[in-house]
C-alpha cells in the first residue's frame, strides 16, 4: 500500500475529506561526515527532499493543495512556478484527476519543464510568461492568477503562504518528521526563494518543541532575506536578480517578511554565497559524499562552509541541511563535461585502467 504523510499527520493538517498520494514524505535523514570534519563539527546530517515522487519538498505542499482541492469542490487548480512545484502539481493534479494552468516563470532548466509534456497529454495547460523573473511582471503575474483562480474557482497552488496558506502545511511535515529522525539538530539550513519552506519549518518545529538555529541561505545575486537579516535593506526586497541559481530568483520573496521572523526568532542568520560556490559544493557534495542535488539545494552546502570559515559553527553544532531538490532537474551545467569524454579503443581498455590506477595512486589488494 502507499504511503502518504498526510495520513500519518493528519491531526497536524487542514482537514480534507481524501487524500492524494504518490508515496511522498518519508524522506531519509543521512549522515554527511566528510562534511562534518570539513566543517569541523561533531556531526552533519541531510534531511533528503530529493527522495520525493517528482524529486523535491514540493510533493509535499501538491498532496496537500490537491486534496484540499478535491476535497471543497475546485474545479481545477492553477499556479506560477520556476520548475519544481510545477512539476508536482501537475503529478498530483493528474493523480487527482483535476485539470491545471500552470504559469512558468523565471528561468526554468530544460530538466524542470520537459517532463511536463508528458503530464501536458491530459488536462494540463503549460505556458510561458514573458518577462518573467522580473519584478514588475512577476506582480502582475501572480494579481492575473490570483483573480482568474478566484472568478473560476479554481484552487490557487502557488508555493507560498501569500497565496496558499493551507498547502503550505504540507511542507510542516518535514519538520514533524524530524522531530522523529533527528531532535537533537542544532541548526536547520534551508534555501531561500519565495521563504515559504522556512516559513514552515519553522512553524512545524515550533509545534514539535524543536529550537535550533534557522539559517536562511541566499546566492549574492538575490539575497533580499539575508541583507535585510544584516541590517542593509530597509525592506526585504531588492531590485532585480543576477543569480542563474534557478528556484533564488525571487527580489521581492512574497513570504520573505515571515523568512525574516523565522530565523530572528529562532536566533539564526542568513548566509549569502556566490553563484560559483555554490556550483562548486554541487559537484563535491556528489564525489565526497554520494548526494547529487540541484544547486539550490546545494546553497545550503556552500552556506555552512562559508558559516564555518567565518567561524559562526563550534565544534559541538549539530546542523542539518534541507536538501530541497534532485541533481537531475538541472542537469545542462554538466554538458560540457560530457563532451569531453574520452573515446578509446577496446584493445586498450586494460591499459587506460591501468592509468588511472597510477594516477589516483589507488592501492589494489593481492
Amino acid at each position: 500500500m502507499t504511503s502518504c504523510v498526510l495520513n500519518r499527520f493528519t491531526g497536524d493538517l487542514p482537514e480534507t475529506s481524501e487524500t492524494v498520494c504518490l508515496g511522498e514524505g518519508n524522506t531519509p535523514v543521512v549522515d554527511l561526515p566528510v562534511l562534518a570534519r570539513r566543517l569541523g563539527v561533531r556531526s552533519v546530517a541531510a534531511k533528503l527532499e530529493t527522495a520525493n515522487p517528482t524529486g523535491s519538498y514540493k510533493d509535499r505542499v501538491a498532496a496537500l493543495s490537491m486534496s484540499l482541492a478535491r476535497s471543497r469542490g475546485y474545479r481545477g487548480w492553477v499556479a506560477t512556478s520556476s520548475g519544481n512545484a510545477g512539476m508536482a502539481m501537475a503529478a498530483y493534479g493528474a493523480r487527482a484527476g483535476i485539470p491545471g494552468f500552470l504559469c512558468l516563470a523565471g528561468s526554468v532548466p530544460p530538466e524542470k519543464s520537459l517532463p511536463l509534456l508528458a503530464f501536458g497529454a491530459g488536462a494540463l495547460q503549460v505556458v510561458r510568461v514573458d518577462g518573467a523573473g522580473r519584478p514588475e511582471v512577476d506582480g502582475a503575474m501572480f494579481d492575473q492568477v490570483r483573480e482568474a483562480a478566484a472568478r473560476h474557482k479554481l484552487y490557487l497552488g502557488v508555493t507560498l503562504h501569500a497565496f496558499n496558506p493551507d498547502g503550505m502545511r504540507g511542507i510542516d511535515t518535514i519538520a514533524y518528521e524530524l522531530a522523529e529522525q533527528l531532535p537533537d539538530a542544532t541548526h536547520v539550513y534551508a534555501p531561500v526563494g519565495g521563504g515559504g519552506l522556512l516559513v514552515a519549518l519553522a512553524r512545524g518545529m515550533a509545534d514539535r518543541g524543536l529550537a535550533p538555529r534557522l539559517i536562511a541561505c541566499q546566492p549574492t545575486g538575490c539575497a533580499p532575506v539575508v541583507r535585510y537579516l544584516d541590517g542593509q535593506l530597509p525592506a526585504v526586497t531588492v531590485e532585480g536578480s543576477t543569480t542563474g541559481i534557478s528556484a533564488l530568483q525571487l527580489p521581492r520573496p512574497p513570504d520573505g517578511e515571515a523568512a525574516v521572523e523565522a530565523v530572528a526568532g529562532s536566533q539564526g542568520w542568513g548566509t549569502a554565497i556566490d553563484d560559483e560556490d555554490i556550483l562548486a559544493a554541487q559537484r563535491w557534495l556528489a564525489s565526497a559524499e554520494g548526494v547529487f542535488v540541484e544547486p539550490a539545494a546545494a546553497a545550503t552546502v556552500a552556506a555552512a562552509l562559508a558559516d564555518a570559515d567565518r567561524g559562526r559553527l563550534r565544534a559541538d553544532a549539530r546542523p542539518l541541511l534541507i536538501l530541497t531538490g534532485a541533481g537531475w532537474k538541472d542537469l545542462g551545467r554538466f554538458a560540457p563535461d560530457a563532451s569531453r569524454l574520452p573515446t578509446v579503443e577496446v584493445g586498450r581498455v586494460s591499459q587506460h585502467v591501468d592509468d588511472w590506477i597510477d594516477a589516483v595512486g589507488a592501492r589494489v589488494a593481492d
